[in-house]
């Protein structure tokens, strides 16, 4: 859409320009046999880009169980994609994708118990982990978490990057935990809603 009125308003130009040309123009004479057209013309840069990530507005691990032995892990996952929804960038530049938890001084992510009302002095916090692949149960031993392998940066972990010509393109995120932290606790402590909140950060990047 953007593109078609950017295309409008050169074509409105070019009918201005005829028309002007059409009032100021030069003629040639038997008295003067020569004329001289300067003939223009000029590319329009839009000197800036633009970019749509579509990323869920929840991630709900639903209903938690506390597990009757330690001797397996028993994780409950959400699965989710990143997308690179618009990309109107240059065909040098691209798009990188960050995440991290909001509140996390230590570059884990957690959700916490909500205590309001409850009595609770001190809420539970469980830690979840976060895969840049799809993971299940049966699979999730075979692959490290980016929040295990890597190093945050300022905008926490890097994700994945869109680069141009790539609109449309999709990034899977899966969030496990491991319900064994629950193990052994006092179900009337722990119960309730838990929540957190993962911080996404965009930025435009050049490539050389």
């Amino acid at each position: 859409m953007k593109a078609k009125r950017i295309i409008s308003v050169l074509l409105a130009g070019i009918i201005a320009s005829s028309a002007a040309l059409s009032v100021s123009a030069a003629t040639i004479s038997d008295v003067s046999v020569f004329g001289d057209t300067v003939v223009k013309a000029n590319i329009v840069d839009p000197g800036s880009v633009s970019y749509v990530i579509t990323i869920p507005s929840t991630a709900d691990f639903g209903a938690l169980t506390q597990p009757e032995n330690t001797d397996t892990d028993h994780y409950a996952f959400f699965e989710f994609n990143v997308e690179a929804t618009e990309l109107n960038v240059k065909n040098n530049q691209g798009v990188t994708v960050y995440m991290k938890d909001s509140s996390s001084t230590d570059g884990q992510f957690y959700i916490t118990q909500n205590t309001d009302n409850t009595g609770i002095e001190t809420p539970l916090t469980l830690q979840y982990d976060v895969y840049d692949t799809p993971v299940n149960e049966e699979n999730v031993g075979s692959y490290e978490a980016i929040n295990v392998t890597a190093e945050p940066g300022t905008y926490g972990y890097h994700l994945c990057s869109f680069v141009y010509g790539s609109q449309g393109n999709t990034q899977p995120v899966t969030l496990a935990l491991n319900q064994n932290a629950l193990y052994g606790k006092t179900v009337s402590d722990i119960a309730g809603e838990y929540s957190g909140t993962i911080t996404f950060h965009t930025a435009l990047f050049e490539r050389g």
